[in-house]
């Protein structure tokens, strides 16, 4: 396998993986909504404060998880277009900036369910975080609203799901071109 069909077998990995998260995303999404109804009209099958802690938790590190995902997509399809001698498809801005504030967390200031840059140190600790609405990142807010404040869910998984159908599309011409190819005796 040639460095352009192993760049597409990672195009192909990363882009089912963005697929593979959105949808368990989408079902821990769904799981707190109905959880916090419940806990809101304090029905007497009403999780308990724990359960809900719980399932935020749960849910922010899915969210960071299909924020990687498409990340790792995105870097695979340079590569690729590298490989080809195309150009690059244009980078996520908003993508790069989550996943730099989430990459670089440990290193901001943390206060109550907040991080935002720290003061006393270099610009670039930070950058990412400066970059978000307010110069902070909830670490609390899950599921509602768009991801991170600034990431529409359902377009990471449209484009997953564009780039999972084109290398499809090639893979099902590369194999009716092979099997012309045998047919003229090539």
């Amino acid at each position: 396998m040639d460095a352009e069909q192993t760049a597409a077998e990672f195009v192909q990995r990363w882009a089912e993986a963005v697929l593979r998260q959105a949808a368990r995303t989408r079902k821990v999404r769904a799981r707190v909504t109905k959880d916090d109804r419940a806990y809101d009209y304090n029905e007497e099958w009403s999780p308990s404060p724990q359960q809900i802690a719980a399932n935020y938790r749960e849910l922010w590190t899915e969210e960071h998880m299909l924020v990687w995902s498409a990340h790792q997509l995105e870097r695979w399809r340079a590569r690729l277009a590298e490989e080809r001698g195309m150009p690059a498809p244009p980078e996520d801005e908003n993508l790069r900036t989550v996943r730099g504030a989430l990459e670089h967390l440990d290193e901001v200031a943390l206060g109550d369910l907040v991080a935002t840059p720290p003061e006393g140190k270099p610009k670039h600790v930070g950058r990412s975080l400066r970059s978000l609405p307010n110069e902070m990142l909830m670490l609390d807010v899950a599921g509602r609203g768009p991801l991170f404040e600034i990431l529409d869910r359902e377009t990471i998984e449209a484009a997953a799901l564009a780039v999972v159908k084109s290398i499809e599309d090639e893979l099902d011409q590369r194999a009716m071109d092979h099997y012309a190819d045998l047919m003229r005796g090539k």
